[in-house]
């Protein structure tokens, strides 16, 4: 009995239990080599992610799996949970066991996030837990430093389309810039909360409302960290898409007098959410195809601008303006600048930098199926003071602190403006994916593409009869190419690469009809179809691509120039449909009528 004069609690318990182990700080034990890491938590637990090279080792079972692994009593051992308190409690099971050299992890997997310090994605799977200790679920299937090993966590890899001669080929899925598929990954973990743990979150006090709330808060920081931002100045608000984010970065704004800035390169969410609810300045490109800053310069001098709104990495070309010399420009003349994110976000590290710093940006908009995760969600980061200053987006369930009958007290962002109840398993999908790239390095996904990038340019540009749009500095742009075959519609050319080669790709004005127009007028290269205007095809790269696809693709292209598909293919307007001629076909003129 305590000396209170009641039953110590479970606190109680783990603070003695605190008093009486050793503790090892975070950082601290990014330090160490050898040491043996166990995870404590129940696997359903691990769905907030788990420390590299740990051993899920739940605290019910520890007794039993730690007598299986032969460990030496002086074996150097960590041990962690969600907080720190459980981790001490095992810590002196293990000193009661005989094992001499064992701490626990301070602050537990909570503080280890709020340092912002390396992470894998988690399984959280539910049903038994695993028979054998070390085994860390979805976790250990992958290794993060081997590509081969991450395209295979990619369901999509295993695709087989059958093509127009009757052959089924694996799936070249180059579409990424239109959207990108979830890793098995964020699929288990996203499915599982559906399926076995799913429940609103701020709404109740059961078991499977407070862990979908605590991962649901949890993902704010994920976001925040994984864009160099916080979430003291700062502030993330979940949406549905990018257009969303745009649209709510319009709303905060309109009441501010000025007007926006917009650019010819950006996609029409970065475009349209500015012009409905106001005034808007274009600025357009230079001759060489880049954004044009003096004359971003000049109109920021002669107007009165509030916000520059500009694409983070052009949807129809992949170049990515400078995003960090633009926002220097617009504070040194009193604007905000908004980044449109969607096609940078996955593909090349992202750093909003402090705020009061020169080159901040303000605001930021991402899309989570633009980033490996499901559709329906992405967020917005913008300045906390401009947010909750701003009238509620959506006012309604989950936005109000108080109401009564003629009056309201709205909460502080981003509750502010998350009207009705959210995409809970999406944004639970998203934080998962966020921790899967941060695990890979966005530096290390960065590398990867442009090199395969650099092989499919290289290749076309070598190749006569084709066209290639953008500026040639390939290291000014993420992995996108846009090109046109002579002779061959865009339309024609991608429903040839589908349907014979199993290529998927993009084709058309890529909602950026300002961008592309620019480009086709200027470069040329370009083949009408009746009834439907001109565009051109696109292939953007990601994560599981390979080289070996980047040469499937090129030898494609290389048969569409040569005009040598099997298939019959009719046009009618923006549709076509084709139709298997055999593989001794030579009835390809009935494709185009040319």
């Amino acid at each position: 009995m305590s000396l209170t004069g009641r039953h110590p609690s479970y606190e109680d318990l783990c603070d003695r239990a605190r008093a009486r182990i050793r503790e090892i700080e975070p950082r601290e034990l990014l330090e160490l080599d050898g040491v043996l890491i166990l995870d404590v938590r129940e696997q359903v637990e691990t769905s907030s992610g788990v420390l590299p090279d740990s051993r899920l080792v739940p605290r019910g079972q520890l007794e039993r799996l730690i007598g299986t692994m032969g460990l030496a009593p002086d074996r150097s051992i960590v041990v962690y949970c969600e907080s720190g308190k459980r981790s001490a409690l095992a810590c002196e099971t293990l000193a009661l066991m005989g094992f001499e050299n064992v701490r626990s992890l301070r602050g537990g997997i909570e503080q280890w996030v709020r340092l912002g310090l390396p992470l894998l994605p988690g399984s959280g799977a539910s049903g038994d837990a695993p028979e054998g200790a070390g085994s860390r679920g979805t976790a250990s299937k992958v290794d993060l430093s081997d590509w081969d090993s991450i395209r295979n966590d990619f369901p999509i890899t295993t695709t087989r389309i059958e093509c127009t001669d009757g052959v089924h080929r694996e799936l070249v899925y180059l579409d990424h810039a239109a959207t990108t598929h979830p890793p098995s990954t964020a699929l288990d973990g996203y499915t599982r909360f559906l399926g076995r743990e799913y429940s609103n979150v701020h709404r109740a006090t059961h078991s499977l409302a407070r862990s979908a709330t605590g991962r649901f808060q949890r993902a704010y920081g994920t976001c925040a960290r994984f864009i160099g931002g916080n979430l003291d100045d700062g502030c993330v608000v979940f949406t549905a898409n990018t257009t969303h984010s745009c649209d709510l970065v319009s709303h905060v704004l309109s009441h501010r007098p000025g007007k926006v800035l917009v650019t010819d390169l950006e996609h029409h969410s970065n475009d349209l959410p500015h012009r409905n609810r106001g005034e808007v300045v274009r600025v357009g490109l230079t001759p060489d195809l880049r954004l044009d800053l003096e004359e971003l310069e000049r109109v920021l001098k002669g107007e009165r601008i509030k916000l520059v709104a500009v694409s983070g990495a052009a949807n129809v070309t992949g170049w990515m303006p400078p995003i960090h010399r633009i926002a220097r420009l617009a504070h040194q003349h009193g604007a905000l600048i908004c980044v449109d994110g969607a096609q940078l976000m996955a593909h090349h590290p992202v750093d909003v930098r402090p705020h009061g710093h020169p080159e901040h940006i303000d605001f930021l908009t991402a899309a989570g199926h633009k980033m490996y995760a499901p559709f329906g969600i992405g967020f917005l980061y913008g300045p906390r003071a401009l947010l909750d200053d701003a009238p509620p987006y959506l006012p309604g369930g989950g936005t109000t602190s108080v109401v009564g009958p003629d009056s309201v007290e709205w909460l502080p962002s981003p509750d502010r403006h998350q009207g009705g109840t959210p995409n809970i398993a999406g944004v639970i999908g998203m934080e998962t994916v966020l921790q899967f790239l941060a695990g890979i390095g966005m530096d290390r996904v960065r590398e990867h593409e442009f090199a395969l990038m650099k092989r499919a340019w290289d290749a076309l540009a070598a190749m006569d009869g084709v066209t290639l749009y953008g500026p040639a500095a390939l290291k000014e742009r993420v992995g996108i190419l846009t090109f046109n075959v002579d002779g061959v519609s865009d339309l024609l050319c991608a429903a040839v690469l589908g349907a014979e080669a199993g290529i998927a790709v993009r084709n058309g004005r890529f909602c950026a009809h300002v961008h592309s127009d620019l480009l086709l007028d200027q470069q040329g290269g370009v083949t009408e179809e009746a009834e439907v205007r001109p565009g051109a095809v696109r292939v953007s790269f990601g994560l599981f691509n390979n080289e070996h696809e980047v040469d499937r693709f090129v030898d494609a292209i290389r048969m569409v120039r040569d005009r040598e598909w099997r298939g019959s293919y009719e046009v009618r307007g923006s549709q076509v449909s084709s139709v298997s001629a055999g593989r001794c076909s030579d009835a390809w003129m009935e494709s185009t009528g040319d």
